[in-house]
């Protein structure tokens, strides 16, 4: 009897750290840079060598300065111009996250 429960509480704690572990190393980083060149579905940045591809599901802000607070606000694509300064939220080499620097401008 002792056995099982043992057996079962072992169980218990593989399936709950493999759950939780699951779930908590989603790997990503943050990438300062400047726009060198974009188009729909991918932007280059003047800090790596690499193009990234931009999620469909990507969430696109932009950050602006009213006195001395800065506010974030949705955006879209259209809103992005060559050499703004942007923050990517990365996994692998796929932007979940732009947020435009519109106060840097």
């Amino acid at each position: 009897m002792v056995k099982k429960v043992f057996i079962l509480l072992m169980i218990s704690s593989l399936i709950w750290v493999l759950a939780v572990n699951s779930f908590s190393h989603t790997n990503h980083v943050y990438i300062n840079g400047k726009v060198v060149n974009f188009t729909k579905d991918r932007i280059k940045i003047d800090t790596v060598k690499e193009e990234f591809i931009i999620s469909k599901e990507v969430r696109i802000v932009k950050h602006v300065k009213e006195g001395p607070s800065i506010y974030e606000l949705p955006s879209f694509l259209g809103e992005l111009r060559k050499n703004d300064s942007v923050t990517l939220k990365v996994i692998g080499n796929t932007v979940l996250e732009l947020i435009i620097e519109v106060y840097k401008r």
